[in-house]
């Protein structure tokens, strides 16, 4: 599968080269993929410090706030820096009908 993802994305870089050199995948990542990434840290993190097995319910709640809140924070910043591309996606569905 590794190699069917190399291979696509060699395809794909070399697709949109022979139309313009401005293309990169860094480009093609949401606005907030940073915050999403420590906001992913985060939650591993939470998981090996507070998600005790044996005493599942009170330690779940904790990892689950930790998550919950890290998944708010980092949808925000997602949505305030990817706004423009929601409404065309929202009004481009509005019309399809």
């Amino acid at each position: 599968m590794v190699f069917r993802i190399i291979y696509s994305a060699t395809f794909i870089r070399r697709y949109f080269q022979q139309d313009s050199s401005s293309f990169s995948f860094h480009s093609c990542l949401p606005g907030g993929w940073t915050i999403l990434l420590f906001s992913s840290a985060a939650t591993l993190i939470s998981e090996k410090v507070f998600l005790d097995r044996d005493n599942f319910l009170p330690t779940s709640c904790i990892h689950f706030f930790i998550g919950f809140t890290c998944f708010c924070i980092a949808s925000f910043v997602i949505y305030r820096r990817e706004r423009s591309f929601i409404n065309k996606v929202v009004r481009f569905r509005e019309h399809s009908d």
